[in-house]
This record gives structure tokens, sequence and C-alpha cells, in this order.
């Protein structure tokens, strides 16, 4: 029914576009790992982070660098204010996980809004255009925009896997995650880490961002339903599993793109309530593979322990 060069276009387009997701999914994930919330104001993160871009760009036309450098530094003040004046807050006066919950709501509907007020309710993009050049590689056409979008989420992704694994702070991130009472008891200040995890979170958010806002047209309450796909991503995946995680947001964005083979484009948006809602409904431990049983004789018990899942 379908050719094999238009597979093999749908594939690597679907592939390319799914980095953005990918770094969405893990900030949200990484920040629900550590800091034990479910961040849903990291909807405010990424706008703020996009519209910077756009100021900084698509109305003061400065270069694209600088514009890149105003999403990075909004989302990380962004995120530290949160932290900060916000979760820290919380923490400290015990309040309630529907409390936090809706902080968290409110502060991106009420981002969303002031965005509104100030650049309006139209669709806006970091550059003029959104069409870039591209380059035939067989029967497969390649933007200039794919590759390095790509490179980056590669890059952004190792990097942090890197980090909480060979970094002092990032083994601290691990040890709050798996216990923070224990971790607080050995003298690591939960505090300093909660907002250590935060500011990874805002690099991620604006790196992210600044590459959905130079490929796709954004508005205010564009952020809330592109956090939905990174929930689903995050419950899918398992909870604590930053692996998984990146892995489901592959999956999904790609079956999100390729359903243009079967479905309407204009239908594609529903697909990401489908998964949020199969998410929620049959996977809220996460998709868990079943476990090979041991034939052979056990191995001798390690000096090493274990490392936490997902790290």
């Amino acid at each position: 029914m379908f050719s094999l060069p238009i597979l093999a276009q749908i594939m690597w387009t679907s592939l390319a576009t799914s980095t953005c997701s990918v770094l969405f999914a893990l900030a949200f994930a990484l920040v629900l790992k550590v800091n034990r919330v479910f961040n849903f104001a990291q909807a405010a993160m990424m706008t703020v982070g996009f519209y910077a871009a756009f100021t900084v760009v698509g109305l003061a036309n400065g270069p694209a660098w600088l514009g890149f450098a105003a999403a990075i530094v909004a989302s990380v003040a962004m995120a530290i204010l949160l932290e900060i004046f916000g979760f820290r807050v919380l923490r400290r006066r015990r309040a309630s996980s529907m409390f936090v919950f809706i902080f968290a709501l409110v502060v991106s509907e009420l981002v969303a809004y002031l965005v509104m007020l100030v650049f309006g309710t139209w669709p806006a993009t970091i550059f003029p255009s959104l069409f870039w050049p591209v380059t035939l590689v067989g029967p497969v056409a390649v933007s200039q925009w794919d590759v390095p979008a790509l490179a980056a989420t590669i890059v952004a992704v190792a990097a942090v896997f890197g980090f909480l694994r060979y970094s002092r702070a990032g083994q601290f991130m691990i040890a709050v995650a798996d216990n923070p009472d224990l971790a607080e008891f050995y003298g690591i200040a939960k505090d300093r880490i909660h907002l250590i995890t935060m500011i990874v979170a805002g690099l991620l958010t604006g790196l992210a961002m600044f590459l959905y806002g130079s490929r796709a047209q954004v508005q205010p309450m564009a952020s809330i339903e592109l956090l939905l796909f990174a929930i689903a991503a995050t419950i899918i995946g398992g909870i604590g599993n930053l692996g998984g995680t990146v892995l489901t947001a592959v999956v999904l964005g790609i079956v999100q793109n390729a359903s243009v083979l079967f479905i309407p484009s204009e239908w594609q948006g529903f697909l990401l309530y489908i998964f949020l809602f199969l998410a929620i409904v049959f996977f809220p431990k996460g998709i868990r593979l079943p476990e090979r049983r041991l034939t052979r004789t056990a191995p001798a018990p390690s000096l090493i322990a274990d490392e936490p899942e997902g790290a």
C-alpha cells in the first residue's frame, strides 16, 4: 500500500521530530525521580524559554546563538524561581501533593495568560520561516534541522546520564531519589540537590523549546499540551526509570508522527490523549518486561551495591 521511500521518509522525519519530546520527557521524569514532584509547572518553563528566544530572534532580529542563550537563561531562571519560592516553601510547610499539583498547574496557566497579554494569541516561530533546506540521502530528504536536532538531543541525554553517574552532584541526586531522609542523614543537603535537579530540567527544557520553536508554530497554551506527552512517556516508561522514559518518548513520537499514514493529520493531537489515557489506566507502573529465570548457579554476591533503577 505504501512505497518504501515514503515509509523511509516518514520514519526519518518522525525520529527527528521526536527529539524535542525526548528532552521534555527526560526533564519531567528527572524532577519526578529526584524531587518527587509532578512538575506540571514545567509548562511555564517551556513557555518562557520559547518566548525569550522569540523576542531575541523573531522580534529583535538577533542572532540564533543569542536566542538560544535567551531560551536557556529564561528556562533555568524560571526553574530556580519555582524551586526556591514554590516547591521548597511547600515542602517546608508539609503541603499535600494536591496543593503542590494545584500550585504547579496554576503557575503554568498564569504564565500562559501573561504571555497572551504581552504577545497575543497568534502562533509564533523563532525564525521567520519554518522551511529548512534539504539534502537528498537516497530517497530520504534530510533537512538542515534534522541532524543538528538529533545530535543536540543525543549529546544532552548522554550528558544527563553521565552527570548522574560520574559527577558528585549527580550521585547525590540518585541518593536523594532513593531515600531522601537517609541521604540527609549522611550530610547531603536535599534543598541544594532539589535546586540542581530543577536547573538541569531547565537546561533540557530551554534546549527543547528552542529546537521545537525553530520547527513548529507555538501558541501560549502549546506548552501544556506538549507536557502531556512527557507525562505519558514518563508513566509508560516507568516512574523513576529515566532510560525507559527516553525510549518510550522516542517510540511514542514515532507512532504519533507516523500515524499520518492511517489517520488525517488533524487527528494526531488526539493520539496524545489516547497515550495518556492508556498510560494512566493500563500502565500506572510502566511497562515491565518479564524477568528471566535463573537456570544456573547464582553468582557470588557483589561488594558493590546495585545502582538505582533508571540512573
